[in-house]
Protein backbone atom coordinates (compact mmCIF):
# COMPACT_ATOMS: atom_id res chain seq x y z
CA UNK A 1 0.00 0.00 0.00
CA UNK A 2 1.32 3.30 -0.98
CA UNK A 3 1.91 5.94 1.99
CA UNK A 4 2.16 9.39 2.18
CA UNK A 5 5.98 8.40 2.74
CA UNK A 6 6.00 7.06 -0.98
CA UNK A 7 5.41 9.88 -3.02
CA UNK A 8 8.30 11.45 -5.20
CA UNK A 9 10.64 14.68 -3.69
CA UNK A 10 8.83 16.37 -6.87
CA UNK A 11 5.27 15.48 -5.61
CA UNK A 12 6.18 16.68 -1.81
CA UNK A 13 8.15 19.57 -3.38
CA UNK A 14 4.88 20.48 -5.91
CA UNK A 15 2.80 20.01 -2.43
CA UNK A 16 4.97 22.23 -0.33
CA UNK A 17 4.95 24.95 -2.62
CA UNK A 18 1.60 25.39 -1.82
CA UNK A 19 1.80 25.61 1.70
CA UNK A 20 1.95 28.51 3.70
CA UNK A 21 4.96 29.35 5.73
CA UNK A 22 3.11 29.57 9.09
CA UNK A 23 2.30 25.82 8.37
CA UNK A 24 5.10 24.24 7.41
CA UNK A 25 5.98 23.54 10.94
CA UNK A 26 3.17 21.14 11.11
CA UNK A 27 4.16 19.40 7.63
CA UNK A 28 7.44 18.49 9.45
CA UNK A 29 6.03 16.57 11.50
CA UNK A 30 4.37 14.01 9.07
CA UNK A 31 7.85 12.16 8.55
CA UNK A 32 11.72 12.34 8.14
CA UNK A 33 11.42 12.54 4.58
CA UNK A 34 8.80 15.40 4.61
CA UNK A 35 10.90 17.14 7.60
CA UNK A 36 14.12 17.10 5.02
CA UNK A 37 11.92 18.13 2.01
CA UNK A 38 10.70 21.01 3.87
CA UNK A 39 14.10 22.16 4.71
CA UNK A 40 15.06 21.95 1.08
CA UNK A 41 12.24 24.15 -0.27
CA UNK A 42 12.62 26.64 2.23
CA UNK A 43 16.15 26.95 2.50
CA UNK A 44 17.16 25.40 -1.09
CA UNK A 45 16.67 26.24 -4.66
CA UNK A 46 13.03 25.58 -4.27
CA UNK A 47 11.93 29.14 -3.51
CA UNK A 48 13.59 30.83 -6.59
CA UNK A 49 10.33 31.34 -8.67
CA UNK A 50 8.33 32.55 -5.48
CA UNK A 51 8.76 35.92 -3.43
CA UNK A 52 7.51 34.63 0.12
CA UNK A 53 7.33 37.26 2.65
CA UNK A 54 5.33 39.43 5.03
CA UNK A 55 2.80 42.46 5.00
CA UNK A 56 1.20 44.67 7.29
CA UNK A 57 -2.17 45.51 6.02
CA UNK A 58 -4.68 47.41 7.34
CA UNK A 59 -2.96 46.66 10.89
CA UNK A 60 -2.82 42.97 10.04
CA UNK A 61 0.03 40.72 9.11
CA UNK A 62 -0.31 38.82 6.42
CA UNK A 63 1.74 36.22 4.40
CA UNK A 64 2.60 37.60 1.04
CA UNK A 65 3.44 35.14 -2.18
CA UNK A 66 4.29 36.44 -5.18
CA UNK A 67 4.84 33.97 -8.21
CA UNK A 68 8.06 35.53 -10.24
CA UNK A 69 7.14 33.13 -12.85
CA UNK A 70 3.40 34.44 -13.32
CA UNK A 71 4.62 37.98 -13.44
CA UNK A 72 7.25 37.34 -16.37
CA UNK A 73 4.70 35.08 -18.40
CA UNK A 74 2.56 37.82 -17.65
CA UNK A 75 0.03 35.54 -16.81
CA UNK A 76 -3.79 36.03 -16.10
CA UNK A 77 -5.92 34.27 -13.33
CA UNK A 78 -6.07 34.47 -9.55
CA UNK A 79 -3.15 37.08 -10.32
CA UNK A 80 0.84 37.08 -9.54
CA UNK A 81 0.25 38.69 -5.71
CA UNK A 82 -1.21 36.13 -2.98
CA UNK A 83 -1.93 37.54 0.35
CA UNK A 84 -3.76 35.79 3.18
CA UNK A 85 -4.38 36.81 6.53
CA UNK A 86 -2.34 35.24 9.78
CA UNK A 87 -4.92 33.43 11.76
CA UNK A 88 -2.59 32.58 14.85
CA UNK A 89 -2.22 37.20 14.59
CA UNK A 90 -5.66 37.86 13.66
CA UNK A 91 -6.77 39.62 17.32
CA UNK A 92 -3.90 41.70 17.36
CA UNK A 93 -3.40 44.81 15.34
CA UNK A 94 0.01 45.28 14.22
CA UNK A 95 1.24 48.98 12.89
CA UNK A 96 5.02 48.06 12.13
CA UNK A 97 7.07 45.02 11.03
CA UNK A 98 10.52 44.20 10.94
CA UNK A 99 12.37 40.98 9.86
CA UNK A 100 16.07 39.65 10.79
CA UNK A 101 17.35 35.91 10.56
CA UNK A 102 13.68 34.34 10.16
CA UNK A 103 12.51 36.30 13.22
CA UNK A 104 9.87 39.03 12.91
CA UNK A 105 9.51 41.98 15.18
CA UNK A 106 6.24 43.41 15.42
CA UNK A 107 4.69 46.70 17.33
CA UNK A 108 1.13 46.87 18.34
CA UNK A 109 -0.58 49.13 17.01
CA UNK A 110 -1.67 50.66 20.52
CA UNK A 111 2.45 51.04 21.27
CA UNK A 112 2.42 49.13 24.45
CA UNK A 113 3.68 45.61 23.35
CA UNK A 114 6.37 44.09 21.27
CA UNK A 115 6.40 40.74 19.90
CA UNK A 116 9.13 38.48 18.39
CA UNK A 117 7.63 35.89 16.60
CA UNK A 118 9.59 33.14 13.66
CA UNK A 119 6.81 31.72 11.89
CA UNK A 120 8.65 28.81 10.47
CA UNK A 121 8.89 27.31 13.92
CA UNK A 122 5.45 28.87 15.59
CA UNK A 123 7.38 30.89 18.67
CA UNK A 124 6.27 33.66 20.04
CA UNK A 125 7.83 36.05 22.49
CA UNK A 126 6.11 39.23 23.83
CA UNK A 127 8.85 41.73 24.87
CA UNK A 128 7.83 44.25 27.66
CA UNK A 129 9.02 47.98 28.11
CA UNK A 130 11.24 48.86 30.95
CA UNK A 131 9.32 51.85 31.22
CA UNK A 132 6.80 52.83 28.22
CA UNK A 133 7.14 52.21 24.55
CA UNK A 134 6.13 55.47 22.72
CA UNK A 135 4.79 56.22 18.81
CA UNK A 136 7.39 57.40 17.58
CA UNK A 137 9.70 54.97 18.65
CA UNK A 138 12.29 53.26 15.99
CA UNK A 139 13.05 49.95 16.31
CA UNK A 140 15.50 47.53 14.90
CA UNK A 141 16.27 43.47 15.35
CA UNK A 142 19.73 42.33 14.90
CA UNK A 143 22.28 40.24 16.02
CA UNK A 144 25.36 39.94 18.00
CA UNK A 145 27.68 37.90 15.29
CA UNK A 146 30.60 36.80 17.91
CA UNK A 147 27.45 34.64 19.93
CA UNK A 148 24.16 35.24 17.31
CA UNK A 149 22.38 36.12 20.50
CA UNK A 150 19.54 38.63 19.53
CA UNK A 151 18.85 42.01 20.43
CA UNK A 152 16.24 44.61 19.83
CA UNK A 153 16.75 48.02 19.15
CA UNK A 154 14.63 50.68 20.27
CA UNK A 155 14.83 55.21 20.11
CA UNK A 156 13.09 58.39 19.98
CA UNK A 157 14.62 61.35 19.31
CA UNK A 158 11.69 64.14 18.91
CA UNK A 159 12.43 67.84 19.71
CA UNK A 160 8.98 69.45 19.36
CA UNK A 161 6.84 66.39 21.00
CA UNK A 162 5.00 68.40 22.54
CA UNK A 163 8.24 68.00 25.07
CA UNK A 164 11.44 66.80 24.10
CA UNK A 165 12.03 63.23 24.03
CA UNK A 166 15.40 61.54 23.82
CA UNK A 167 15.88 57.60 24.75
CA UNK A 168 18.12 55.35 23.29
CA UNK A 169 18.32 51.39 24.85
CA UNK A 170 18.61 48.14 23.71
CA UNK A 171 16.86 44.57 24.66
CA UNK A 172 18.92 41.62 25.00
CA UNK A 173 17.01 38.43 24.43
CA UNK A 174 19.23 36.08 26.43
CA UNK A 175 18.72 38.17 29.30
CA UNK A 176 15.69 39.49 29.02
CA UNK A 177 16.81 42.67 30.06
CA UNK A 178 16.50 46.66 28.50
CA UNK A 179 19.72 48.70 29.14
CA UNK A 180 20.28 52.39 28.53
CA UNK A 181 22.89 53.43 25.35
CA UNK A 182 24.70 56.44 25.67
CA UNK A 183 24.24 58.23 22.23
CA UNK A 184 24.87 61.35 20.84
CA UNK A 185 23.33 61.50 17.38
CA UNK A 186 24.38 64.17 14.87
CA UNK A 187 21.53 63.04 11.93
CA UNK A 188 17.37 62.54 12.45
CA UNK A 189 15.81 59.30 11.04
CA UNK A 190 12.39 60.15 10.32
CA UNK A 191 10.05 57.84 12.76
CA UNK A 192 8.10 56.47 9.34
CA UNK A 193 11.51 55.35 8.31
CA UNK A 194 12.22 51.78 9.02
CA UNK A 195 15.73 50.16 9.10
CA UNK A 196 17.05 47.21 7.11
CA UNK A 197 18.94 44.73 8.69
CA UNK A 198 21.42 42.63 6.87
CA UNK A 199 24.24 40.15 8.36
CA UNK A 200 22.83 41.29 11.84
CA UNK A 201 22.95 45.15 11.42
CA UNK A 202 20.91 47.67 10.82
CA UNK A 203 20.94 50.83 8.43
CA UNK A 204 18.36 53.48 8.40
CA UNK A 205 18.37 56.20 5.96
CA UNK A 206 19.40 59.89 8.28
CA UNK A 207 19.23 63.45 7.22
CA UNK A 208 21.97 65.47 8.87
CA UNK A 209 20.70 67.13 12.23
CA UNK A 210 19.75 70.69 11.95
CA UNK A 211 19.13 72.76 15.41
CA UNK A 212 16.74 75.51 15.01
CA UNK A 213 16.51 78.87 16.80
CA UNK A 214 13.93 79.88 14.15
CA UNK A 215 12.34 79.17 10.96
CA UNK A 216 12.63 75.97 8.88
CA UNK A 217 15.38 74.30 7.07
CA UNK A 218 15.72 74.87 3.42
CA UNK A 219 15.11 70.82 2.88
CA UNK A 220 18.60 70.82 1.43
CA UNK A 221 20.37 69.09 3.61
CA UNK A 222 22.79 66.22 3.97
CA UNK A 223 21.62 62.78 3.44
CA UNK A 224 23.26 59.10 4.33
CA UNK A 225 22.98 55.47 6.11
CA UNK A 226 23.92 55.23 9.23
CA UNK A 227 24.24 51.61 10.98
CA UNK A 228 23.38 49.84 14.16
CA UNK A 229 26.32 47.44 14.77
CA UNK A 230 24.54 44.86 17.37
CA UNK A 231 28.18 43.58 18.52
CA UNK A 232 30.00 46.66 19.53
CA UNK A 233 25.95 48.08 20.28
CA UNK A 234 26.96 51.50 18.58
CA UNK A 235 26.00 53.30 15.86
CA UNK A 236 28.58 53.78 12.76
CA UNK A 237 29.52 56.69 10.83
CA UNK A 238 27.79 58.48 7.91
CA UNK A 239 28.07 56.43 4.80
CA UNK A 240 27.50 57.67 1.07
CA UNK A 241 24.46 57.79 -0.79
CA UNK A 242 24.02 57.57 -4.53
CA UNK A 243 21.50 60.40 -4.57
CA UNK A 244 20.82 63.33 -2.63
CA UNK A 245 17.26 63.71 -1.48
CA UNK A 246 14.87 66.65 -0.58
CA UNK A 247 12.75 66.51 2.31
CA UNK A 248 9.71 67.34 1.22
CA UNK A 249 10.27 66.72 -2.50
CA UNK A 250 11.65 62.98 -2.81
CA UNK A 251 11.24 59.88 -1.56
CA UNK A 252 13.80 57.57 -0.50
CA UNK A 253 12.55 53.99 0.45
CA UNK A 254 15.09 51.03 1.89
CA UNK A 255 15.00 47.12 1.03
CA UNK A 256 16.56 44.31 1.27
CA UNK A 257 18.17 41.82 -1.21
CA UNK A 258 18.08 38.40 0.25
CA UNK A 259 20.53 38.20 3.40
CA UNK A 260 23.71 40.08 1.84
CA UNK A 261 22.51 43.27 -0.19
CA UNK A 262 20.86 46.29 0.92
CA UNK A 263 18.28 48.05 -2.04
CA UNK A 264 17.69 51.76 -2.34
CA UNK A 265 14.75 53.10 -4.34
CA UNK A 266 14.88 56.83 -4.69
CA UNK A 267 12.39 58.34 -6.60
CA UNK A 268 13.28 62.87 -7.47
CA UNK A 269 8.96 64.31 -7.91
CA UNK A 270 10.95 67.00 -9.79
CA UNK A 271 12.74 65.68 -12.64
CA UNK A 272 9.94 62.85 -12.96
CA UNK A 273 12.26 59.98 -12.62
CA UNK A 274 12.62 57.17 -10.09
CA UNK A 275 16.00 54.68 -9.85
CA UNK A 276 17.06 51.87 -7.45
CA UNK A 277 20.46 50.71 -6.33
CA UNK A 278 21.67 47.64 -5.13
CA UNK A 279 25.25 47.24 -2.60
CA UNK A 280 28.25 45.66 -4.03
CA UNK A 281 29.34 46.22 -0.10
CA UNK A 282 27.38 46.48 3.22
CA UNK A 283 29.57 46.75 6.36
CA UNK A 284 29.01 48.77 9.14
CA UNK A 285 31.64 50.97 8.35
CA UNK A 286 31.63 51.13 4.34
CA UNK A 287 29.51 51.09 1.67
CA UNK A 288 29.86 51.01 -2.38
CA UNK A 289 26.42 51.04 -4.76
CA UNK A 290 25.73 49.59 -8.06
CA UNK A 291 22.72 51.17 -9.92
CA UNK A 292 20.07 48.93 -11.60
CA UNK A 293 19.81 50.52 -15.45
CA UNK A 294 17.16 47.60 -16.45
CA UNK A 295 15.08 48.94 -14.27
CA UNK A 296 14.25 52.23 -15.63
CA UNK A 297 10.66 53.28 -16.40
CA UNK A 298 8.70 56.19 -17.83
CA UNK A 299 6.32 55.89 -14.83
CA UNK A 300 6.20 57.39 -11.79
CA UNK A 301 4.79 55.42 -8.96
CA UNK A 302 2.96 57.07 -6.30
CA UNK A 303 5.82 55.91 -3.47
CA UNK A 304 5.25 58.84 -1.07
CA UNK A 305 5.76 55.74 1.69
CA UNK A 306 5.41 52.05 1.38
CA UNK A 307 7.53 49.65 0.79
CA UNK A 308 9.43 47.57 -2.24
CA UNK A 309 11.32 44.21 -2.82
CA UNK A 310 13.55 43.36 -6.33
CA UNK A 311 14.87 40.34 -7.70
CA UNK A 312 17.99 40.65 -9.80
CA UNK A 313 17.42 37.43 -11.09
CA UNK A 314 13.69 37.87 -12.68
CA UNK A 315 15.03 42.01 -13.27
CA UNK A 316 12.01 42.60 -10.95
CA UNK A 317 10.67 45.39 -8.70
CA UNK A 318 7.56 45.34 -6.86
CA UNK A 319 6.53 48.51 -4.74
CA UNK A 320 3.63 48.48 -2.10
CA UNK A 321 1.48 51.22 -1.49
CA UNK A 322 -1.32 53.59 -1.55
CA UNK A 323 -2.76 55.38 -4.42
CA UNK A 324 -2.40 59.60 -4.73
CA UNK A 325 -5.66 60.29 -2.55
CA UNK A 326 -4.70 56.92 -0.18
CA UNK A 327 -8.07 55.18 -0.51
CA UNK A 328 -6.57 52.14 -2.68
CA UNK A 329 -3.64 49.90 -1.67
CA UNK A 330 -1.80 48.83 -4.95
CA UNK A 331 1.22 46.63 -5.93
CA UNK A 332 3.12 48.36 -8.74
CA UNK A 333 5.72 45.78 -11.15
CA UNK A 334 8.36 47.09 -12.55
CA UNK A 335 10.66 45.09 -14.95
CA UNK A 336 12.88 45.49 -17.58
CA UNK A 337 11.89 47.54 -20.83
CA UNK A 338 9.98 49.50 -19.12
CA UNK A 339 7.63 46.75 -18.36
CA UNK A 340 4.75 48.17 -16.21
CA UNK A 341 1.81 46.58 -14.45
CA UNK A 342 -0.21 47.98 -11.46
CA UNK A 343 -2.19 44.80 -9.05
CA UNK A 344 -5.33 46.85 -6.65
CA UNK A 345 -5.18 45.22 -3.42
CA UNK A 346 -8.40 47.09 -2.45
CA UNK A 347 -9.85 49.80 0.03
CA UNK A 348 -7.19 51.53 2.43
CA UNK A 349 -7.52 51.75 6.04
CA UNK A 350 -8.32 55.26 6.78
CA UNK A 351 -7.55 56.35 10.35
CA UNK A 352 -10.21 58.92 11.82
CA UNK A 353 -7.55 60.16 14.67
CA UNK A 354 -4.11 60.82 13.23
CA UNK A 355 -4.37 63.96 11.14
CA UNK A 356 -0.58 63.80 10.55
CA UNK A 357 -0.68 60.43 9.13
CA UNK A 358 -4.29 59.14 8.83
CA UNK A 359 -3.41 56.56 6.01
CA UNK A 360 -2.39 52.63 6.63
CA UNK A 361 0.18 52.08 4.27
CA UNK A 362 1.01 48.90 3.15
CA UNK A 363 4.65 47.20 4.33
CA UNK A 364 6.25 44.23 3.19
CA UNK A 365 9.40 42.45 4.54
CA UNK A 366 11.12 39.74 2.82
CA UNK A 367 11.29 36.37 4.85
CA UNK A 368 13.86 33.76 4.82
CA UNK A 369 12.96 31.37 7.14
CA UNK A 370 15.16 30.14 9.87
CA UNK A 371 15.12 27.83 13.20
CA UNK A 372 15.95 30.76 15.68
Amino acid sequence: MTTISDLSRYLIGEILSKVPITCVGKVRCTCKRWNASSRHRIFGKAVARQFMGFMMIDFKVCSVRIDLNGIVKDEEGSGPVSIKPIDKLNEIEISKVFHCDGLLLCTTRDNTRLLVWNPYLGQMKWIEPKTAYHRLDRYALGYDTNKKSYKILRFVDDAYWPTSLFEFEIYDMNSNLWRALDVTPDWDIEFFRPGLTVKGNTYFFAKQKIILDEGEADGDVDDFLVSFDFTKERFGPHLHVPFHSHLDEDTVVLSSVGEEKLAALYQCMDRNMMEIWVTTKIEPHAVSWSKLYFLAVDKMVPLLSGSFFIDEEKKLALAFTLDTLGRYKRAYIIGEDEYFKQVDLGEAVVIPDDDDYPYCFPLVCSYVPSLA
